[in-house]
């Protein structure tokens, strides 16, 4: 949990998922919770972050290549890896990454026994929220909008879940553990 008032979740390449506080007190229940983790698990899982890096040192490399043979500059290809990673992380991943740890995010989420709609309620409420708020700012930035990853989803949800009942909500044990550690 990252001391933070800002609105977000991401993960790392090697698979560490951080969550802002800011985030974390405007979830209602774990179901909630656990479709925010699944999300950022997907993209440890499918390796979204190390593909966005690796095409990012590719087209680096390629820049150096190139500026070395106009220039004879000496550009070490690590600064170049370097910030090609922040500029991911400024940027955000690709719309179809996100998509896809959307949709995988739910399937997993789901199996572990959450309600499916967990992620796609804190979709909804991301998407009421005022979007220019500053705690809203860098989520806003390095993800689609939640109104296109809510009709996304919509399209896929009502047939794939209708089977699920949304199991008992843990909002008591939630709440007890989210002020615990706020």
């Amino acid at each position: 949990i990252l001391a933070s008032t800002d609105v977000n979740a991401f993960a790392t390449p090697g698979g560490t998922i951080f969550i802002t506080r800011g985030l974390l007190q405007k979830l209602n229940n774990e179901s909630e919770l656990a479709g925010v983790l699944a999300h950022e698990m997907v993209h440890v899982l499918r390796k979204h972050h190390l593909a966005a890096l690796q095409k990012g040192a590719r087209l680096g490399i390629a820049s150096d290549l190139l500026g070395e043979a106009l220039k004879d500059k000496n550009n070490p290809v690590l600064e170049k890896a370097i910030k090609a990673g922040t500029e991911v992380y400024a940027r955000g991943l690709d719309k179809d990454d996100e998509f896809e740890a959307d949709r995988m995010g739910i399937v997993i989420a789901t199996r572990a026994g959450y309600d499916p709609f967990g992620l796609p309620a804190v979709l909804q409420m991301l998407e009421a929220s005022n979007a220019q708020d500053s705690s809203l700012a860098l989520m806003f930035k390095t993800h689609p909008a939640p109104r296109d990853r809510l009709s996304l989803l919509d399209r896929i949800m009502g047939s794939h879940f209708d089977a699920y009942t949304a199991p008992t909500q843990t909002d008591k044990r939630f709440n007890s553990e989210v002020s615990r550690h706020l």
